[in-house]
């Protein structure tokens, strides 16, 4: 039994060096990321069985030197002649005693640090890697399924084999051998995925690979430390460092419900795994994951189209019937990958930011600084000119714009099958229209009264340029609400703004001053004009009347002459009249009585005012 154990693991060995050197070509030969985790996986399994083989040699050299000893023992007078042997009477069991203390604490060392090694660098390099060549990727495949077929057979054998007492250096072997033959099987698969047009996969499977390299690294470490601090006990069973838990639970399943059962029995104190229920899952457990499969296949057989959605129903890649779209309900396809139903929102009014992202916040100020601004070149009309010769800054104004365009899908074959990302294209597009819309528009004219119009123009624009890629979308809307200059020049701005307005409050405020004096000044002239227009025309009619009434005087005089006459008693009495109008007046009615008149001089109360006194009261 030993002898064919040693056997065994040397054809481990020797089929684990062909598989390395087999990932390496196909590596080569079809530029395959995954494969170069494959090639580490190999390696390292290579590494294993090798240092195990050896182990293995050096004990079965011991146990021919203890059987050759055990011979020699029984041959008369022998009894004591190695009753006092030293170390060196046993060269095979010193030299396993060495190998074990020194030797594999060093190479599981080495081991993690090729592990460690094969985790991290690939991480980075696989990105860099050409992609998977199609036109090899047939032959790959058959090759990586024929060789993972080999592994598996003889990974099953071995580990089988394993499980005898006295066979346990083949366990990390066979071990390696099943997570190569899986590895096989799964870039064999990344493969045919890539071949079906989904290239990104390869590199998901490689970093896949990478993660789960690191964690077998994480474990030889943890091991190696853990043997640090192990008790050690003279003639114990010694314990294989380069062996990987992880790895035999990868590589055999199965042994996850030996562990498990073990476990809880211990929880509960009794043989739970010896319960029907138990027997029954670990009997029927790949049953039960093939029917999963199968509910989970089959549910694939059913798309389910919401109300107002629309979906794309592929087989193998080509769309279904004549242009492939579905309508809303329930409708069964074949299982995936088979058929493929890929649903979008073409009543939806979808939405995305030309700019900045705005924030959530209601109310918005330009000024206080809100999110990360994105800014445009805008054309000015107004050229600054600085004092130094030769500095004139150009027509050219910044600014930070977050615009939203609202769109809906309304051909969906042309939306999905003439370009590709279609939402990321018409995104680029708007940006591209924006960019030439405010490389030609004024500043001031937009951040004033031209906003509606730049946004109609803009809706234009945009769904010309759509319309030309045949995207398959309207545009909805072009919403130009959130433009203002730079956050940092807010200061600047709103003083330039001000100084602005003062200029033209101080141009109104000139021009209504000119139309006050000068309306003023028209008026005063007109009146002076008119002024002196009715003076002379008073002057030329008082002088004409005078020279009239003098006229007639003469007449009247000449009618009365003398001073006795008529008319100069008459003019003597108008000339008292006049003159005393104002003048108090005393009418003395008798003359034949002594009269004493007393003048009181001061001015007495009109009678008006002494009219608006009240009436003394009775009480």
């Amino acid at each position: 039994m030993e002898h064919n154990a040693k056997r065994i693991g040397l054809i481990n060995w020797v089929v684990l060096l062909i598989a390395t050197a087999s990932f390496l070509l196909v590596t080569g030969y079809v530029s395959s990321a995954a494969g170069v985790l494959g090639t580490a996986i190999a390696g390292f399994g290579l590494y294993v069985a090798v240092m195990s083989y050896f182990e293995m040699s050096l004990r079965e050299r011991e146990q021919l030197e203890r059987l050759e000893l055990e011979e020699l023992s029984k041959s008369r007078g022998s009894e004591s002649l190695f009753a006092g042997a030293g170390a060196d009477t046993f060269p095979a069991k010193r030299s396993r005693e060495l190998f074990e203390r020194y030797f594999i604490p060093s190479l599981t060392a080495l081991l993690f640090i090729l592990q460690g090694a094969a985790a991290y660098f690939p991480w980075f390099r696989v990105a860099l890697m050409p992609p998977i060549l199609q036109a090899h990727g047939t032959l790959a495949m058959a090759m990586l399924g024929l060789l993972g077929l080999i592994l598996f057979l003889l990974g099953k054998y071995s580990s089988g084999l394993a499980r005898h007492k006295g066979q346990e250096l083949l366990r990390p072997g066979a071990a390696y051998l099943l997570l190569s033959a899986y590895v096989c099987f799964l870039v064999a698969a990344d493969i045919a995925v890539v071949l079906a047009g989904s290239p990104r996969v390869d590199l998901v499977v490689a970093r896949f690979l990478c993660v789960v390299v690191g964690f077998i690294a994480l474990e030889t470490l943890v091991a190696l430390v853990l043997e640090i601090y192990r008790v050690r006990v003279r003639g114990g069973e010694t314990r294989m460092l380069y062996e990987s838990r992880l790895v035999g639970m990868m590589g055999q399943p199965e042994a996850i419900f030996s562990t498990a059962a073990q476990a809880i029995d211990y929880q509960f104190g009794f043989k739970v795994s010896d319960s029907w229920f138990f027997k029954f899952l670990k009997n029927s457990f790949l049953w039960l994951l093939l029917a999963q499969f199968g509910i989970l296949v089959l549910s694939s057989c059913f798309v389910v189209v919401n109300e107002g959605d629309e979906a794309l129903l592929e087989r193998f890649g080509q769309p279904l019937g004549a242009t492939g779209i579905i309508g809303p309900g329930l409708h069964l396809t074949l299982p995936w990958p088979i058929d493929k139903a890929y649903v979008y929102h073409t009543s939806q009014i979808q939405t995305f930011i030309v700019g900045a992202e705005p924030e959530t916040r209601t109310t918005i100020v330009w000024t206080v600084a809100h999110a990360a601004e994105t800014n445009f070149i805008v054309a000015s009309r107004l050229k600054f000119t600085n004092d130094i010769p030769g500095t004139n800054s150009p027509p050219v104004s910044l600014l930070s714009v977050s615009i939203p365009v609202q769109y809906q899908i309304t051909n969906l074959s042309a939306w999905a099958y003439a370009n590709r990302q279609p939402d990321v294209l018409l995104k680029e597009a708007a940006l591209r229209e924006v960019v030439q819309y405010l490389a030609s528009a004024d500043f001031d004219d937009l951040m004033s009264r031209g906003r509606q119009e730049a946004g109609v123009t803009l809706h234009r624009n945009i769904q010309q340029a759509a319309d030309d890629l045949h995207l398959g979308a309207r545009v909805v809307f072009v919403g130009l609400e959130d433009i203002h200059p730079p956050q940092k020049v807010a200061a600047i701005f709103e003083k330039v703004v001000g100084a602005a307005e003062t200029k033209e409050s101080k141009i109104l405020q000139a021009q209504a001053y000119e139309f006050t004096t000068n309306a003023a000044a028209q008026a005063e002239g007109s009146n002076r004009i008119w002024n002196a227009e009715a003076d002379q025309h008073r002057s030329v009619v008082t002088s004409e009347a005078r020279a009239m009434l003098f006229t007639n005087q003469q007449l009247a005089y000449a009618a009365a002459p003398g001073e006795n006459g008529i008319y100069e008693l008459r003019a003597k009495l108008e000339t008292t009249v006049n003159g005393s109008r104002q003048a108090r007046k005393y009418i003395l009615a008798t003359t034949n009585t002594p009269d004493i008149i007393i003048y009181n001089l001061e001015d007495k109360i009109r009678g008006d005012i002494l009219d608006k006194l009240p009436a003394p009261s009775d009480k």
